[in-house]
């Protein structure tokens, strides 16, 4: 009678054939958390919390790149990087990340209220990107404001960003700087865009060759126009800064101011009721330093110069020296350039003295 030998598995065999089983077992699981975690992530991802909690650890990292760059989706506005940066250092200063809590705003769906206790520390607007992803970024209210009055079909930056078409508040209206003209019809004529929630006074670039940027010296109005190099331009200029000048000095007279000047107008109506009669007379009176600082033209019928000189006046020996800087605005008429707006500005002279 024959026997077979029963065949069974070599211990040493059976052992590498418990390992292969377990670390595939191992492999299975790992691969299994790793794509519940990888799920888990994508799923938090598209939560609202999620971007509180990415802004936050940025906000602790010093990671301002990205805020920056989420902000500028979230909610449009024109700050430099710089200047936006700052602004959120100054908001989390001294504050402890760890300890905020959130809290929606009960108004507004898409606000949250960042807390340390009871002191609320910011506000957090969130939006939802075209992928999916949750967005936060913080909202403040910054102090300053401007006015940018450009001729038609003009473009231009503020900060290096884009104006866009949404900053439009007026088309087609007469340029601020000869508002005091009575009749306006023979004014430039202009785009008035809006700038709000400024951090700091922008930076304005124009896009189209051969403009230039003035600020109004009083207020935060910036006029763009196209820059000119003309001589007999800023010669105008000058001779016309020089003759409103004598008037008060009793060097010259009314009647040579309404000569260069559209007497409908708010700067005539200033300087005709002007007393000049308290102004000691003097032997001496000359004019120095003579200089066109910048002049734009906002269009061919008329421009803004920016002009300073020196006016020395001696009786005796007495003497003052005046360190002058106008801001005027003309009209051409009929050929002729007549001052349409004045306003003075003499820290404009380098010679003024900065207290």
């Amino acid at each position: 009678m024959s026997t077979r030998k029963r065949r069974g598995i070599k211990p040493v065999a059976g052992v590498t054939i418990l390992i292969i089983v377990l670390c595939i077992c191992i492999g299975t699981a790992f691969a299994v958390v790793l794509g519940t975690k990888s799920s888990m992530a994508k799923k938090e991802a598209k939560l609202p919390e999620s971007a509180i909690s990415l802004y936050l650890k940025q906000v602790k990292s010093n990671d301002f790149s990205g805020i920056y760059e989420n902000s500028l989706l979230i909610d449009n506005h024109l700050n430099s990087k710089e200047d936006y940066d700052q602004e959120i250092k100054n908001i989390y200063e001294g504050v402890n990340l760890d300890n905020l809590i959130y809290q929606q705003d009960s108004t507004d769906d898409s606000l949250y209220g960042l807390y340390d206790g009871n002191v609320k520390v910011a506000t957090i607007k969130l939006i939802k990107s075209s992928t999916g992803k949750w967005l936060a970024s913080t909202v403040f209210q910054a102090d300053n404001s401007s006015i940018v009055e450009v001729p038609a079909g003009v473009t231009f930056k503020v900060n290096g960003l884009d104006v866009s078409n949404d900053y439009i508040t007026d088309k087609n209206v007469t340029a601020t700087n000869y508002e005091g003209l009575d009749d306006q019809s023979v004014a430039p004529k202009v785009v008035r865009y809006t700038l709000s929630n400024l951090i700091s006074e922008p930076e304005i670039t124009v896009d189209n060759s051969g403009y230039a940027v003035m600020k109004d010296v009083l207020s935060n109005t910036y006029f763009i126009g196209k820059t000119s190099s003309n001589s007999s331009l800023e010669e105008t200029a000058i001779n016309a800064a020089k003759t409103c000048a004598k008037y008060p000095t009793k060097d010259g007279t009314l009647g040579a101011i309404g000569a260069i000047t559209i007497t409908g107008s708010e700067f005539y109506d200033r300087i005709k009721t002007m007393d000049n009669q308290w102004y000691a007379a003097h032997g001496t009176s000359q004019f120095s330093n003579e200089e066109v600082l910048s002049l734009i033209q906002q269009d061919e019928d008329s421009m803004i110069a920016n002009v300073i000189f020196d006016y020395y006046i001696a009786s005796g020996s007495t003497s003052k020296e005046y360190h002058i800087g106008y801001q005027i605005s003309f009209i051409n008429v009929n050929g002729t350039w007549k001052i349409g707006g004045f306003a003075i500005d003499n820290e404009m002279n380098p010679k003024t003295k900065k207290w």
